[in-house]
């Protein structure tokens, strides 16, 4: 299998946004950036903001940000012409493991419905997140180790407890919804609350190095919200051994699991497999996979009956614009189909 080389795999114009308040000029992509992509967002964060993992207050307070980069999908590599964005969206919390604390999780919130916006709707095809990892960095790479338990830790009462886990929910909620297709690109830890965001994506794609723990048990909380699609991705017995034991697991076994889509042998096949699934999904009719993925998102949450009916109105929808899309996707396909037979005949 060819690999991609490790410089952007996207040629071309792209639209740099923004948490660190910097944009690349975008060529011939000109998608404008909101403000939340156009202002500064470097979140500095007091005493609450401490790893999972740490074993002791840290002695300074650590910085954080959300960033996020748009940029032109080609059809083919190292075509000039484009079939829509994609948006890769990176925690940058690495001395924390990238831990979500109530800052980092409104401007993650923000971002992703900044995407689902109608100024991003109609080219967006899909949204990738992962967390950050420098290269000279000592600490333990991972997409997300979860909520900030120091900032837990200090929750005061229950009101308290209900908005801080509110907010959360509405993160993965919103990340679970967004009308694109959306990637959870992980490697190495991917705990509690990350998991569980990792769990509202459409696929998740894993590095051999990444493990995976609901660890919720352990420090005398449960494991709430979008755990609930835990039952779904890996089944009832497993998900009760994962919430209930707060043991950690490989990738591999993940993927054994049905929770890990595709498993990567490192950080350059991740990279190179989330493109290649981008670029398939880009080939593919944009309206359609949008009132597909509702259409899916419906499928489990409502019953067989409602199911097929609103499938009933789904296929229907595609054909009240004069049926655009479905004629322009149709057309390819009896095209070619026209080309064979004149060939054929003439031969």
């Amino acid at each position: 299998m060819r690999r991609l080389p490790k410089a952007s795999t996207w040629a071309g114009s792209s639209l740099r946004c923004a948490a660190i308040g910097r944009v690349v000029p975008a060529g011939a992509c000109t998608i404008p950036l909101p403000p939340i992509f156009t202002r500064r967002t470097l979140h500095r964060h007091g005493e609450s903001q401490r790893s999972l993992f740490s074993t002791s207050p840290p002695k300074a307070s650590p910085q954080g940000e959300i960033g996020c980069e748009i940029k032109p999908i080609p059809s083919t590599p190292g075509s000039t012409t484009t079939t829509g964005t994609v948006a890769t969206i990176t925690i940058n919390n690495a001395a924390r493991l990238n831990s979500l604390n109530s800052t980092l999780i409104s401007q993650l919130t923000s971002t992703l419905q900044t995407l689902a916006s109608p100024k991003y709707r109609p080219t967006l095809r899909v949204t990738i997140i992962k967390g950050s990892h420098p290269p000279d960095s000592p600490k333990t790479p991972a997409f997300t180790s979860g909520a900030d338990i120091y900032e837990m830790s200090a929750l005061q009462d229950a009101s308290a407890a209900r908005t801080f886990i509110s907010n959360l929910a509405t993160l993965c909620e919103t990340f679970r919804t967004l009308p694109c297709l959306t990637v959870a690109q992980i490697h190495g830890l991917c705990l509690g609350g990350g998991l569980e965001l990792a769990a509202c994506a459409d696929f998740r794609y894993a590095t051999a190095a990444s493990s995976f723990s609901m660890p919720e048990t352990k420090y005398g909380i449960p494991s709430v919200i979008h755990a609930r699609l835990l039952p779904d991705l890996i089944g009832w017995q497993r998900a009760r051994e994962m919430v209930y034991l707060a043991r950690f697991y490989g990738a591999s076994e993940m993927r054994e699991w049905g929770l890990v889509d595709r498993l990567c042998a490192d950080e350059e096949e991740l990279e190179s497999q989330v493109h290649g699934l981008v670029r398939e999904v880009a080939r593919h009719g944009v309206r359609a996979m949008r009132v597909q993925k509702e259409l899916v998102r419906v499928w489990g949450e409502e019953d067989l009956k409602t199911g097929i009916e609103r499938g009933v109105e789904s296929f229907a929808t595609m054909f009240r614009d004069g049926a655009q899309e479905p004629r322009l996707y149709m057309k390819e396909f009896t095209g070619r189909k026209k080309l064979k037979e004149a060939g054929g005949k003439g031969s």
